[in-house]
């Protein structure tokens, strides 16, 4: 009974902790994928590249805060109240989008919500070691995946009926009000670990404690980026997600330009799509734990290449529709095999300053694809369709410079058990202290 009984209470943490990739898809897809571009460059008629270069404004704050926030959350062991509070204010900005009419005010406000949501993220993500088996990584980041592509389906159905009604903007105070009851159980169930040592904030205001912090802090971020194998999943993470990240943000537009989609056929596509995107999500997660993170990780990128290619090449207008299925195959399994690679990399008390890393690296992309994306579209948008056709193939290239980096990853770096972390750990702690005795001679 009692065995039965944990059983019960790990199964809710990790559901509770789950529901918020359900949560924050509402978020990501109704705002930054779909109606909040839509409405900017379908509606106002705004050039894509006004978009972008918002976006690049909003996710350059993510990046620069990102890592400095994970290794204050990984010294102090509490990322529960920087959840809360970013949480909250994208929330808050999602639902004052629903009122502005003015276009560079509405950028402000998407800049502001979208910063919360993804800088909230880093601290989701770190707080995952607190409910997970070491052994079950994949499984649970898949799981979490999956419960965030079924958010995305009731994202899609529930506002669905709102955007054809009354149109784009109408649809931004609901996603505002269901991210935050989704996203409840999360923000209320999940706890921080009890620190080892309790940590005073208010001993930060003195001089030596202000220049010993930001030394741990430069000390915790050089540890955790020079972990083996870490720099190179960085560098293949950062030019994958530079074409990820694009697709995330214009693939309605380019379902539009390219295809000739209707909104409603545009809206049953993307839920074609997520569909595919939830099996994916829960597939790779098993598949991750059995062949190995940087195995899985390798498929998928070959998998984007190949959507790439078929989403240039094809034109028959029943064809998208398998285009569709494998984007979202390749989506889901993304999120949820580099989640699962970056834990069984570095040690449990570096997770804060990995993801937040990690979350740098994504964000950095993210400005790069969105700002290519929008250059390239200035050259070739005068061509209109083959235009957008020859922008979407030129997103191969990045995925094969983030190829070779994920080639030159050592096996023994994303071992899914991490049977040898102890020892890695070792002797990357020894070969760090070597270092640093020789920079010091």
């Amino acid at each position: 009974m009692r065995f039965n009984s944990e059983k019960t209470k790990n199964f809710f943490l990790i559901l509770s902790w789950a529901l918020y990739d359900l949560a924050n898809q509402f978020f990501a897809l109704n705002v930054v994928s779909l109606y909040f571009v839509r409405w900017l460059t379908l509606e106002r008629q705004a050039p894509e590249i006004l978009y972008s270069v918002a976006f690049g404004i909003s996710t350059f704050f993510v990046a620069i805060s990102a890592p400095v926030l994970g290794a204050i959350s990984d010294i102090s062991t509490r990322r529960r109240p920087f959840l809360i509070y970013l949480t909250l204010l994208s929330i808050i900005f999602t639902m004052v989008l629903g009122i502005s009419k003015n276009i560079f005010l509405g950028l402000l406000f998407f800049m502001i919500a979208n910063y919360g949501c993804q800088t909230a993220i880093v601290f989701y993500n770190a707080l995952m070691v607190n409910i997970t088996p070491s052994k079950r990584v994949g499984l649970v980041s898949g799981f979490g995946k999956m419960m965030g592509y079924t958010g995305a389906v009731l994202a899609l159905y529930l506002i669905k009926p709102i955007v054809l009604k009354s149109g784009y903007q109408a649809t931004f105070l609901p996603t505002g009000l269901l991210f935050l009851i989704f996203s409840l159980p999360c923000l209320i169930f999940i706890k921080d670990k009890p620190p080892l040592k309790k940590l005073e904030f208010f001993s930060f205001l003195k001089k030596d404690r202000v220049l010993g912090f930001f030394k741990t802090l430069r000390t915790t971020l050089f540890d955790t980026y020079n972990f083996p194998g870490l720099s190179d999943f960085l560098k293949s993470a950062f030019f994958g997600l530079c074409a990820v990240n694009t697709v995330i943000l214009f693939m309605s537009v380019y379902a539009t330009r390219a295809f000739g989609l209707n909104e409603a056929e545009v809206i049953n596509l993307i839920t074609f799509s997520t569909l595919f995107a939830l099996a994916g999500s829960l597939f790779s997660g098993f598949i991750s734990d059995y062949l190995g993170h940087k195995r899985a990780l390798v498929a998928v990128f070959i998998l984007w290449g190949v959507c790439f290619w078929l989403g240039t090449s094809i034109r028959n207008a029943h064809l998208y529709w398998f285009i569709g299925a494998l984007l979202g195959i390749a989506l889901g399994s993304t999120w949820v095999v580099s989640r699962a690679m970056a834990v069984s990399i570095v040690p449990a008390e570096k997770i804060g300053g990995v993801f937040g890393l990690f979350n740098l690296v994504g964000y950095l992309s993210a400005i790069v694809g969105a700002l290519f994306w929008g250059v390239m579209l200035l050259f070739f948008s005068r061509f209109g369709e083959w235009g957008y056709r020859i922008t979407l193939l030129s997103l191969i290239l990045f995925i094969l410079l983030g190829f070779i980096f994920l080639l030159r990853i050592p096996e023994v770096s994303v071992n899914p058990v991490r049977k040898d972390a102890g020892a890695v750990t070792k002797r990357f702690s020894n070969g760090v202290k070597n270092k640093k005795e020789d920079m010091a001679k």
